[in-house]
């Protein structure tokens, strides 16, 4: 169980937090205690009042008979959408993505299906409706259930965009071509890792956009295994290797022998043989600190953790990479690092993980800093770990409220930024030979290094755009 779990960490002289959390005792030896207000997650009354109930007689998707339509409440749980058109719309896209999953085609309301009794408006919200509803039995949806595939589809014909405020209509593009990246939202590591996060499971499908856009500047931090091979006298691991010597004669595959033209081959030394290596890999290690200040306890930066964290450690769970992770806030000496090394270090990493920090200020300067010292020293803090011959490389993730403090960094240091930017935070990494990610609400994406700027997303499915 992690001490920062959901909890406040208070001032000495602070006898009440903010947000309903408060400090249980000045002289408890305590840090983090569990004495923290926290409204129902999910509940059937709103704001406005008690939800009633929906009225599903107008849908353009007739009502499936083995098939229970999600509630307003269902999306709301899902979905920061406001809009009666566009909570109809989800429905539904849902109903429909019930239809492809027993192949029935057949699932317009009957009271649309008098296509020349309908009124000129109506038509033309059939035909695009349609020509999209019927693009979905050809295309590959991501998601487990026919909400979440419809949740899916919703982000990509609203441009990704939902609307917080109610009253407000999202202005939905139903012309649009549905294209998922299957090797993301079907990869089974991404997928296992969603599971084990409460905020994961529930939003799953705003995580999963997320992490593809990740994957798209993740390429700006590359996660590389190297793997050093070195030809042996002896050895039980044997490479192919083109021929370099008249006396690897005894290593050539056999059925080289029967080429027609095996002696101007072996002449040539153009062939395989088979030699003796010794082969060492060394995995890539990535020390990994998440900022915990109170300004983090935002559901948008945190799905944009998520989906950082689920990129970062698929390749934990590979085996391509070592991830050495912890909260920071101002003091060092609350640092408190988790070694992930495989699958179970990973799965066991997202039991303890938590959605709701409510720390202090933050000092990135002292910290990297004192993590760098550590470094060099041979450990980790409280991981007695020699680092120092290989300098991992910091990330950084915070929100770009933080006080940096420092006038250089030790060594290489990246960082992503959500929603706030810190021009002295993007200075210092781009003096180490690091990069600087800028992440803002409209989901777009811009990446600073030595080379200058460069546009990873532009919010509105543009790509890599360089300056």
């Amino acid at each position: 169980m992690s001490r920062y779990s959901s909890s406040y960490w208070g001032d000495e002289d602070d006898d009440y937090g903010y947000g309903y959390n408060y400090y249980s005792n000045k002289n408890s030896k305590q840090k983090y205690n569990s004495y923290s207000w926290k409204p129902s997650v999910w509940s059937n009354y709103s704001w406005l009042g008690n939800d009633v109930e929906d009225d599903n007689s107008k849908l353009f998707v007739k009502d499936p008979v083995n098939y229970v339509t999600p509630t307003k409440a269902d999306i709301k749980a899902k979905t920061r959408i406001w809009s009666d058109k566009s909570i109809d719309t989800i429905k539904e896209l849902a109903r429909v993505c019930y239809y492809k999953m027993i192949d029935e085609r057949d699932y317009v309301s009957e009271m649309y299906s008098d296509f020349d009794s309908l009124s000129e408006s109506e038509q033309m919200d059939y035909t695009q409706k349609k020509e999209l509803f019927d693009n979905i039995f050809e295309k590959f949806i991501p998601g487990n259930t026919p909400l979440e595939q419809a949740i899916a589809i919703y982000r990509q014909i609203s441009d990704g965009k939902e609307r917080g405020s109610v009253g407000e209509e999202d202005d939905l593009k139903f012309d649009t071509t549905l294209s998922f990246d299957r090797q993301v939202y079907a990869n089974p590591d991404i997928n296992t890792q969603l599971d084990f996060n409460e905020l994961s499971k529930d939003r799953k499908m705003d995580i999963l956009d997320r992490v593809s856009i990740v994957g798209e500047f993740g390429e700006q931090f590359k996660v590389e295994k190297e793997i050093d091979e070195k030809i042996v006298s002896n050895s039980d691991q044997y490479a192919k290797k083109i021929m370099r010597d008249y006396a690897q004669f005894s290593n050539i595959e056999l059925y080289q022998k029967m080429f027609p033209n095996f002696r101007t081959k072996f002449l040539t030394k153009d062939l395989t043989v088979n030699v003796p290596i010794d082969k060492k890999e060394q995995k890539q290690k990535i020390i990994m600190l998440l900022d915990y200040s109170g300004s983090m306890d935002d559901t948008d930066k945190q799905i944009w953790v998520n989906a950082i964290l689920i990129d970062r450690l698929r390749y934990v769970m590979q085996e391509e990479a070592e991830v050495f992770f912890s909260y920071f806030v101002c003091d060092a000496n609350d640092l408190e690092f988790h070694h992930l090394k495989n699958r179970e270090d990973v799965m066991n990493f997202w039991t303890w993980f938590s959605n709701c920090p409510n720390g202090g200020g933050t000092e990135i300067g002292d910290i990297v800093e004192y993590v760098a010292k550590c470094v060099k020293h041979g450990n980790l803090h409280n991981l007695d770990i020699d680092l120092s011959k290989e300098l991992p490389e910091i990330l950084i993730i915070n929100d770009g409220q933080d006080r940096v403090d420092s006038d250089a960094f030790p060594y290489k240091v990246n960082a992503v930024s959500l929603m706030d930017f810190s021009d002295q935070l993007k200075d210092l990494c781009v003096a180490t030979g690091g990069k600087q990610i800028q992440v803002k609400r409209d989901d777009s994406v811009t990446s600073y290094s030595e080379q200058g700027k460069t546009v990873i997303n532009d919010g509105k499915n543009t790509k890599k755009i360089e300056y």
